[in-house]
C-alpha cells in the first residue's frame, strides 16, 4: 500500500469512529430528556395491554440541538423539529418535540395535551400545521410536533406531561 492510501483509510476510520460516538451522544442526550406515556394503556409487568398511543415528550436544549446537528445518523425528524431552537418563536419558552405512536384508533385535540401547568393550544405548535396530527388517527401512525410553551408553565426539576387523564413526569437536566 502507498502512504496516500494508508493515510486515507486512517482518515476513514477516524471519522467512522467520530461518528458512532456522535451518534452514541445523541441517543443518550435523547434518553435523558425524554418522558414516554402510554395512552389508554394499563402496565402488566413489562407489558403494556390496551394502549391507544405512545407519547413521547422530549425536552429540547441546546445541547441536544446540537448534537443532534453534529450527528449524520442523528434522525430526521429530530433535526427537523430541533430546527426551531433559538427562533423568536421560543424566546421565554421551553421547547419540547412530542412523537405520537398510535396502537389503535385515537382522536387526538391540542386540549388533550399538557406540559407543566400548561394545556396545549394551537398557538403553541412551532411545525406546520399540515404535519401535526390531529382529530382521527389510524393505527400505526407515526408523527411528531414541536411546541413551546411558557417557561413559567415547566418551572421547578421536574416537569409533568399528562395527555387526558394519563400522566407521566420527567426530571429535567440542569438548566
Amino acid at each position: 500500500m502507498t502512504l496516500k492510501k494508508i493515510g486515507a483509510l486512517l482518515l476513514l476510520l477516524v471519522f467512522a469512529a467520530a461518528g458512532a460516538a456522535g451518534a452514541q451522544d445523541t441517543d443518550r442526550l435523547l434518553d435523558q430528556r425524554t418522558a414516554n406515556l402510554w395512552f389508554e394503556g394499563e402496565a402488566l409487568g413489562d407489558l403494556i395491554i390496551g394502549a391507544r398511543a405512545q407519547f413521547a415528550f422530549i425536552y429540547v436544549d441546546g445541547k441536544l440541538v446540537d448534537a443532534a446537528w453534529s450527528d449524520p445518523m442523528a434522525p430526521e425528524w429530530l433535526k427537523n423539529n430541533t430546527s426551531f431552537y433559538g427562533s423568536k418563536e421560543t424566546r421565554k419558552k421551553a421547547m419540547f418535540i412530542i412523537r405520537v405512536r398510535t396502537v389503535r384508533n385515537l382522536t387526538l385535540d391540542h386540549s388533550m395535551i399538557s406540559i407543566g401547568s400548561h394545556v396545549l393550544t394551537p398557538a403553541d405548535v412551532l411545525t406546520n400545521r399540515h404535519f401535526v396530527p390531529v382529530g382521527e388517527l389510524p393505527p400505526d401512525l407515526t408523527a411528531e410536533f414541536a411546541v413551546a410553551v411558557p417557561a413559567a408553565a415547566v418551572k421547578g426539576k421536574t416537569v409533568r406531561f399528562a395527555v387526558g387523564d394519563y400522566a407521566t413526569e420527567l426530571e429535567l437536566p440542569k438548566r
